[in-house]
């Protein structure tokens, strides 16, 4: 189903690249902070993470040192733009002390300051896992500027626990979600994991019934991933652990999502289900392809769009701690930039908005673009319709005036099948290599 990209780009003309970018940037920032130790690496995990059984109160203060350097080095890139969202993400960084968390904080935003016509509160988000040693820290957290605490729960189960690897159990969670409450936290997000080893949908089910008495504003649920350079990937290669088949994976995204919705939460992308007004508004600015400056080992950045770039670019800091710390205390630049092809910038702005509830706006791809969706890629629309993995114009279900649904007409949803098959989905859509 491929082939309509390259035909398109030769006869639609692009609209100018600098009013085309304006138009899809809401000119402010989110800041993501990655704070890479764990004290235990968990079997299933591929991320840019280290080691530290305990956290050395000497390596803590030279990784916050990198950070504040790569900030003063890296902030010019995205200067005059206001601060919406901090993410402070790992590893695990709750491992880090409050004084070590309120000097990010506060350097992030004197380096970002507010603008008078981006009144929006900044969201601070902290991830933080379950246990003694970093519940006793949440008000010190809560007083460094954190606002919203992302918990890796993963399951209330101990059993599952055990299986997934994790450290802590079931009770720890409870606890430290009562401990998040009383230190006063308001907006609190859960991660689920599902389709983990041997887990059913009655186990599942449990999870739920746990999840939702604890009732947190967010939850994230992932089904578990085989990477293969990891021991759980290594031990399903070897055969000594089965994945979840996928009949029974895509079962429980049904039962995630129909559980869930009753309980009050609205699935508004394809891993995240939110109570009213709680959806996160930081991990939305990657969705909808907003400025995102990523500091430290192994981050990521979203690249702000330039007169040069006009589609943006990406930026990825070294994934091994010395070579980042290296290059931050030498004053080098930390990362490579990928500056994104048009074609690539379009394979990328449909996916990214079908993993949303809104899906794809016709008319914002246009105006980035020059043409609808349908311009460039009207034989993949034309095959996930017909096979009921996409819907298109007034959506799956809607009923709207003629008037509304000609304001929709060309936008794009995935339908309760789609989501079901979201990566197959956004593999129609990815540019190949020969058209960047």
């Amino acid at each position: 189903m491929r082939g309509s990209g390259t035909r398109a780009e030769s006869r639609v003309g692009a609209p100018d690249a600098q009013a085309a970018g304006s138009r899809v940037d809401d000119g402010a920032v989110g800041v993501y902070l990655h704070l890479p130790f764990c004290e235990r690496i968990c079997p299933y995990c591929d991320f840019a993470v280290v080691a530290a059984r305990r956290l050395d109160p000497a390596v803590e203060g030279r990784y916050v040192e990198g950070l504040l350097r790569e900030l003063e080095a890296r902030a010019p890139d995205f200067a005059g733009r206001p601060l919406a969202t901090l993410y402070l993400g790992g590893g695990t960084p709750s491992l880090f002390s409050p004084a070590s968390i309120r000097r990010l904080v506060e350097a992030v935003r004197a380096a970002f300051p507010g603008r008078p016509d981006f009144p929006e509160p900044i969201e601070t988000t902290l991830e933080l896992n379950p246990s003694t040693l970093e519940r006793e820290r949440l008000p010190g957290f809560r007083d460094a500027g954190v606002d919203r605490l992302s918990i890796g729960v993963q399951s209330f189960d101990d059993a599952q626990l055990k299986r997934l690897g994790r450290a802590h159990r079931a009770a720890t969670s409870r606890e430290t979600l009562a401990a998040a409450r009383a230190a006063g936290f308001e907006r609190l997000s859960v991660d689920l994991i599902f389709a983990g080893p041997e887990q059913t949908p009655v186990d599942l089910d449990r999870d739920l019934d746990a999840l939702l008495e604890e009732g947190p504003e967010h939850v994230s649920t992932y089904e578990l991933t085989w990477e293969p350079d990891t021991p759980f990937g290594r031990a399903l290669a070897a055969g000594k652990l089965r994945a979840c088949d996928e009949d029974r994976a895509a079962s429980m995204i049904e039962q995630i999502e129909r559980r869930l919705g009753a309980g009050g939460y609205e699935r508004y992308e394809i891993s995240s289900h939110a109570r009213p007004g709680h959806r996160a508004r930081h991990n939305a600015r990657y969705w909808q392809r907003q400025a995102v400056l990523g500091l430290g080992m192994g981050a990521h950045s979203t690249e702000a769009r330039t007169p040069d770039r006009p589609h943006g670019a990406r930026r990825a800091n070294p994934r091994r701690l010395e070579d980042w710390l290296a290059a931050v205390e030498r004053g080098l630049p930390a990362g490579e930039e990928e500056r994104l092809s048009e074609a690539t910038a379009r394979g990328e702005a449909v996916f990214l908005a079908l993993r949303q509830l809104e899906g794809l706006s016709a008319r914002r791809f246009e105006a980035e673009f020059g043409a609808p969706p349908r311009a460039f890629f009207a034989a993949e629309i034309e095959g996930l319709v017909q096979r009921g993995w996409l819907a298109e114009g007034e959506g799956e279900g809607r009923e709207e005036a003629r008037s509304e649904r000609d304001a929709h007409r060309g936008d794009l949803r995935l339908t309760r099948a789609g989501r079901m098959l979201a990566d197959s989905v956004a593999a129609e859509f990815v540019a190949p290599a020969s058209s960047n």
